[in-house]
């Protein structure tokens, strides 16, 4: 920051240091007052404080974090006072487009809530919400394998819950401009290590009850998901992006049968859709029904993989 007496390109106000101070989604008014007006174009952002008093040191630690290369000159005085969005705005508009069904009109209306009671909790992080969830996945197993009949269901619901609070660590980076490749390959990892400790435990659950061919089945779906997403990781390494589940999502109208099955199945082997349904299933006591159709459309999204990423054959290439 500056010190610089030349008036500044562009000015922000605010009344008083505790107007300056206040969080806004898990960041001070002051610092998204400059973010704004810097993504605006300003090169220097002048910041009046109308009661002259200092601003708090995690006021000024925002500030540094979100200028960028932004001059700031922060003095006493008054001046046009800048719009700023509430909390609920902000977080609102951390969606993201490719999100599936339940998603957008279950998931991240719940998430968002959530999001916006802990940006209040001071020191909050988008990594924190990371470690619940890599907790929640931890607790699948036991409670999968030794709680009989109820963990099943418990069971159920927890993956749900994580499917849900997977959105929250996301919603705080986007609010908070803390999103990262290595947060976000991070984010994946977890999504990842849930779903199969989750697809584990019921199979091994459903395997130790009923016995018969449902343990290959479930198998079989872990086996496909492992492959698909070690295919996917090898791509997206490739491209130097960071590890994501997200590679093949695709967004925009339906057009024809092929477009039709295309979305049907990314729709049903969206974690936010498979999670709801395994959690409906189970209550409604056909779990088996819910692991079979799974894994039935985890074997059409791993052709589907295979087809994307493996190289056509040269004898075919001509023909295409």
């Amino acid at each position: 920051m500056g010190s610089e007496k030349s008036a500044p390109a562009a000015v922000a106000a605010f009344a008083s240091a505790g107007e300056a101070n206040r969080r806004i989604a898990g960041v001070a008014a002051a610092a998204r007052a400059v973010r704004a007006l810097a993504e605006a174009g300003a090169n220097e952002v002048g910041l009046r404080i109308g009661d002259g008093a200092a601003l708090a040191p995690a006021t000024f630690e925002d500030i540094e974090r979100l200028r960028g290369t932004t001059t700031v000159v922060v003095e006493p005085g008054e001046g046009p006072t800048i719009s700023l969005p509430t909390s609920w705005e902000i977080v609102r508009a951390t969606g993201k487009p490719g999100d599936g069904l339940v998603s957008r009109w279950l998931n991240r209306p719940i998430s968002q809530r959530i999001t916006v009671l802990v940006l209040e909790i001071p020191g909050a992080r988008p990594v924190h919400l990371t470690i619940v969830n890599a907790l929640l996945a931890l607790a699948l197993i036991p409670v999968l394998l030794l709680g009989g009949e109820a963990g099943l269901v418990l069971g159920g619901i927890l993956f749900q819950s994580a499917s849900v609070l997977d959105g929250v660590d996301g919603e705080m980076a986007r609010a908070t401009f803390r999103a990262s490749p290595a947060g976000a390959a991070l984010d994946s990892a977890v999504d990842a290590a849930t779903n199969l400790l989750f697809i584990a435990g019921i199979t091994a659950h459903l395997a130790l009850r009923d016995g018969g061919a449902i343990g290959w089945i479930g198998g079989w779906a872990l086996v496909v998901a492992v492959v698909g997403w070690l295919l996917i990781a090898r791509r997206v390494r490739a491209a130097g992006a960071p590890f994501g589940l997200d590679l093949f999502k695709r967004s925009g109208r339906v057009r024809g049968a092929a477009d039709l099955v295309y979305w049907i199945v990314q729709t049903l082997s969206g974690r936010d859709c498979y999670a709801f349904l395994f959690m409906v299933f189970i209550i409604a006591g056909v779990e088996r029904a819910a692991l079979i159709i799974f894994t039935s459309v985890a074997t059409l999204w791993i052709v589907y993989v295979l087809g994307s990423l493996l190289p056509v054959p040269r004898v075919f290439r001509g023909a295409a």
